[in-house]
């Protein structure tokens, strides 16, 4: 026995000055002579694994272990083995065992957990290793942030994905050095309309790697969704230089000079794209749409069925589609088409509301309604309350549930049976099914332009009506209602985009302010409606608005005016519903719903479009409005 031990503290000596090759020898001959020693197997395996030799590791810690099994460290050790000769379901099991046997709160059980982690994730089963490594990093193992990270990077492949923003956005937090964690996360701040949040995610990938040409794409597209167009051309003719005539760098480039009104070079971009890529469906995608901006309806078509052929699935491909068809005057496919903005990133909808059942334009179960549920802008709520009155027509009861702003107008105007809600109230028992305000046309086929209820369907009462006719009256020749911007929607980067393309400054406007016989009256809400207080503004303007609570209060305004000018906002449509005379100052990328190629509306008969002939260019718009007006002074009153 006094041999044994000589050998063994031989063996353990050398094991320990870093000779495990000679140690093993020496542990081998010890148990030839004593086959039992748990220790001594213990410490060959210990030997045999740091020579990398991990099977027979595995072998000796086994045979260690089933003489002590309350030995911890022992399988713990027995797992790192196991890691390593690639047994990786056993290993998951030792570091298991160990975790739940040791201390709540040790260092022990915190290593086993952040090994069982990392194992389950080497394994792909990576629920479990997040558990794990969650548990791991709770227990104050912080080396398991870095495989956390990669567990979420991993689980948010796909970034639209239930739960793959928050995953990324932790992951980035954990290992914040880690180029396509940030680069992933970027792609899914995109997606979910951060453009700003990714912009800034694609920055800092940049700051780190200037080749990357993912997030260099990325910054392209972030900066189009602000509305930064130059600095996104910029970005984009940087990618180019590095990958020249790169189709990916193309269409980057494409959409911000789109952005900008230059679409013919827009659309060169993109055909370029096409020649080197004919399947890019990105491509096809943007050129649809400089080719709609173009008023090239068949060459967009073209390219939308195209893209669609390659996707038929993409809610933006369609989604675009459905604004071109109905642009073209293609009311039946538009209407088919427009079902798809539900999935698109900017349309969502309250929980309350999705848990209804859609109405697919039967008859409703006995003693229950359809709720009628508005969407977007307060212009299209008033655009589309044309289609309550058929609803009515048809013996449907209806609950309409309106924005704020417009609830006492919709009580005032719709017919009594329709109960007038606002939107985001709880919703009735006695509520069978839904359908949102835009949906109507489709359900009520209204493919041929029936448009719903004739004009004028807004109503204003009497007495309140009275009331402003006689402050109007009090004001000297023509009353002209002016409305010159529409709302910046800071928080919407595409909407504040499309609303400096719309809107105008009162100096642009000044021309109109030298005709006689008119008394401009300001129906400009919202932050703009001080320019009507700006010293020496070349318009002389009365301004009520400060009194006018809702579009109620708006409408008994409007009613008792001769003419409404303005640019593409909601008091237009109020104006139209009210059958008062409106005239609509359109940017040459117009909305859909104004159609192509002519100057009045089939939606609104008093309604006439003065649209832009080029991207941004007011000029001869405005100049065609001023000898307009001049005119409508002498029929209504005379030279």
């Amino acid at each position: 026995m006094r041999d044994l031990n000589r050998l063994l503290d031989q063996a353990i000596a050398l094991h320990q000055g870093g000779d495990p090759i000679a140690a093993e020898g020496f542990y081998r001959q010890i148990l030839v002579a004593a086959p039992t020693l748990a220790d001594v197997h213990y410490l060959l395996g210990m030997a045999c694994l740091q020579q990398g030799k991990a099977d027979k590791a595995v072998r000796s810690l086994r045979t260690a272990l089933a003489q002590k099994p309350e030995r911890l460290d022992w399988q713990f050790n027995l797992g790192v083995a196991q890691r390593q000769a690639g047994a990786l379901a056993a290993a998951v099991d030792s570091f298991a065992a160990v975790a739940t046997r040791q201390a709540v709160g040790s260092p022990e059980k915190a290593a086993a957990l952040a090994e069982q982690g990392a194992v389950l994730l080497a394994l792909g089963d990576l629920t479990a290793a997040e558990a794990a490594l969650r548990q791991a990093l709770a227990a104050g193992a912080p080396d398991a942030a870095r495989n956390l990270a990669t567990c979420l990077y991993n689980l948010a492949v796909d970034p639209a994905a239930p739960g793959s923003l928050a995953r990324l956005e932790e992951a980035a937090t954990l290992f914040p050095s880690r180029v396509e964690i940030r680069e992933r996360l970027g792609l899914a701040l995109l997606r979910a309309d951060r453009a700003a949040d990714a912009a800034a995610q694609f920055r800092l990938v940049l700051a780190q790697n200037p080749a990357e040409q993912e997030s260099r794409l990325g910054l392209c597209d972030a900066l189009s969704a602000l509305g930064l167009f130059d600095e996104a051309v910029a970005e984009a003719r940087s990618l180019l230089a590095q990958h020249p005539g790169g189709p990916a760098g193309l269409v980057a480039l494409a959409s911000g000079l789109h952005g900008q009104g230059q679409l013919s070079a827009a659309a060169a971009a993109l055909e370029q794209a096409l020649l080197a890529s004919p399947q890019s469906f990105a491509a096809l995608v943007n050129l649809g749409t400089v080719k709609r901006d173009q008023g090239d309806d068949a060459g967009a078509e073209a390219c939308y069925r195209a893209a669609l052929a390659l996707c038929p699935d993409d809610p933006i491909a369609h989604w675009q589609r459905a604004q071109a068809r109905l642009l073209a005057g293609d009311m039946a496919e538009g209407w088919r088409e427009y079902e798809w903005r539900w999935q698109v990133p900017g349309f969502p909808l309250a929980p309350a509301l999705a848990a209804l059942p859609l109405w697919d334009g039967g008859a409703l179960p006995a003693g229950r309604r359809l709720l009628v549920h508005v969407e977007q802008g307060h212009g299209d709520t008033l655009q589309f309350l044309r289609y309550v009155w058929p609803l009515v027509a048809r013996g449907v009861p209806v609950l309409c549930q309106v924005q704020p702003a417009l609830r006492r107008l919709c009580l005032e105007s719709l017919p009594p049976v329709v109960e007038i809600g606002v939107l985001g109230e709880a919703v009735p028992a006695d509520i069978a099914c839904r359908i949102p305000l835009l949906s109507l046309p489709l359900r009520l086929g209204d493919g041929q332009g029936a448009l719903g209820h004739p004009t004028p369907y807004l109503q204003v009462p009497g007495e309140r009506r009275n009331l402003w006719a006689q402050r109007l009256a009090a004001l000297p020749g023509l009353k002209v209602g002016l409305v010159w911007a529409g709302d910046a929607r800071a928080g919407d980067p595409r909407a504040a985009a499309t609303d400096r393309r719309r809107s105008l400054s009162l100096t642009q406007l000044a021309a109109l302010g030298s005709l006689p016989g008119i008394s401009f009256v300001s129906l400009q809400k919202g932050p703009r409606s001080a320019d009507a207080h700006v010293p020496d503004t070349p318009i002389i303007l009365t301004d009520w608005t400060s009194e006018l609570a809702d579009f109620a209060d708006t409408a008994a305004l409007v009613q008792g005016l001769d003419l409404v000018i303005g640019v593409d906002t909601a008091v237009i449509h109020l104006a139209g519903g009210l059958g008062v005379p409106v005239w609509v100052l359109s940017r040459f990328d117009g909305c859909w719903r104004w159609l192509r190629n002519r100057n009045d509306s089939p939606w609104y008969p008093t309604l006439r479009l003065f649209r832009q002939s080029a991207w941004g260019d007011w000029g001869p718009v405005l100049i065609e409005l001023t000898e307009s007006l001049a005119r409508f002074i002498d029929q209504r009153i005379g030279p």
